[in-house]
């Protein structure tokens, strides 16, 4: 018996380590530990409550099973969720940190462990509101001009997280006006962003498109041009003649596309007919104007011409003597017998004239003896007659003094 128990403690301790080697030998063959990835699924959502964020993804579970189960383990052999009616839907929409649990639904499959163990989470309340609808067609090209856009909605509205909708400040149709000025006439999707402009993710709208209209054109310009009378071919009356054209307005402004004024240099009235025409003709002439032109008031393209008729002008010279008057008693002596007087007036009136009603005088009045020179002047012309000049301008004369009388002869006495 002493024997037995000599040395127990040691003895004992051998027992139990055999039995634990024992026991790990018979374990490591009947059980094997692995490993798999599972999709988190997050029931319990509450009603009228949307994920902000927090969407569990998978979770990475290690797991031991028995060698001999019947069964080849894949991911529907577990159950890996996150309890969303835990949240504190009075805290929305603070991250708050939920357990991800895992389950298996195999006998005898024991879960190790997961990871990650948790998952943070928002969650908000679902809200509604009313937004207005804002085209976006960015910059127009320079040639073209665009009319106010036309929309199918001009209120739409936005549902979601209500700390996502409270930042949605309208809702953007975003479209393209085109170089070559085609019109938009399509449906758009709406965009809502915040009141700088950026969209606002996580928010649905209601419609989500409208159709726009928006009309485009090329971009009119103003050009100033003359205006100009177009006479038909005539003359007025014998013995007339057009003076002058006067127009009001002598100019106009036309409003058309850039290509098309850059071609226009005047602008031209009706035919117009002065032809024999013998006073001041007046006339309301219309303007012929391109195509795709007009003014730029909108008004009439209608001005006034007024055709001045004058009798005719024609010129003729005449070669005339001179005459000297005034020198009293004493004698004038012009050294030029002859002058030209160049005369313009009517053609009748001009053939109605006599040389001799056309003597130009000198008048020496008050001269003293000896050489001076003197301007010739014309008694007064016919009417509608008029003096063009006297050529030459002056006259050189000599005025001499009577010779004095003779000494009569003594007579003798008788």
């Amino acid at each position: 018996m002493r024997f037995l128990l000599r040395n127990w403690h040691l003895k004992l301790s051998a027992v139990l380590l055999a039995t634990v080697l024992y026991t790990g030998l018979v374990f490591s063959g009947s059980f094997s530990d692995d490993t798999i990835e599972l999709p988190v699924r997050q029931p319990g959502q509450p009603d009228g409550s949307v994920v902000l964020s927090g969407a569990a993804g998978t979770v990475e579970v290690t797991y031991r099973a028995p060698r001999d189960t019947p069964v080849v383990l894949v991911i529907e052999s577990f159950r890996a969720t996150v309890d969303l009616s835990a949240y504190d839907m009075e805290k929305a929409p603070e991250p708050q940190v939920l357990p991800i649990e895992v389950e298996s639904l195999v006998e005898g499959v024991e879960v190790l462990s997961r990871d990650p163990e948790t998952v943070t989470v928002e969650l908000d309340l679902i809200g509604e509101r009313t937004v207005p609808v804002d085209v976006d067609y960015g910059d127009v090209p320079d040639q073209l001009e665009i009319d106010d856009p036309i929309v199918s909605a001009d209120l739409v509205q936005v549902r979601g997280a209500a700390s996502l909708i409270g930042r949605v400040d309208r809702a953007v149709a975003r479209v393209l006006i085109d170089e070559s000025g085609i019109g938009v006439h399509r449906s758009v999707v709406l965009e809502p962003v915040d009141i700088d402009g950026q969209p606002v993710d996580g928010v649905d709208v209601e419609p989500q498109t409208i159709e726009v209209d928006i009309d485009v054109q090329a971009v009119e310009t103003n050009k100033t041009v003359p205006v100009r009378p177009d006479l038909e071919a005539g003359t007025p009356a014998p013995g007339f003649a057009l003076a002058a054209l006067s127009i009001e307005p002598s100019t106009v402004t036309l409003r058309g596309l850039p290509d098309v004024l850059r071609g226009i240099g005047e602008v031209l009235t009706e035919s117009l007919s002065i032809d024999g025409a013998s006073s001041d003709q007046t006339f309301e002439a219309a303007l012929v104007l391109p195509d795709d032109v007009r003014l730029v008031d909108g008004g009439d393209p209608v001005v006034t011409v007024t055709a001045t008729i004058v009798p005719s002008v024609s010129s003729r010279t005449f070669v005339v003597g001179v005459v000297c008057e005034g020198a009293g008693d004493n004698a004038c002596l012009p050294r030029l017998d002859q002058l030209t007087v160049t005369l313009s007036g009517s053609g009748e009136a001009l053939e109605a004239l006599d040389a001799v009603d056309l003597t130009p005088i000198l008048d020496a009045s008050g001269l003293a003896p000896g050489s001076h020179s003197l301007t010739p002047t014309l008694p007064a012309l016919p009417e509608g007659v008029e003096l063009i000049g006297i050529s030459p301008g002056t006259v050189p004369v000599t005025i001499q003094a009577p010779a004095p009388a003779p000494t009569p002869a003594p007579t003798p006495a008788p």
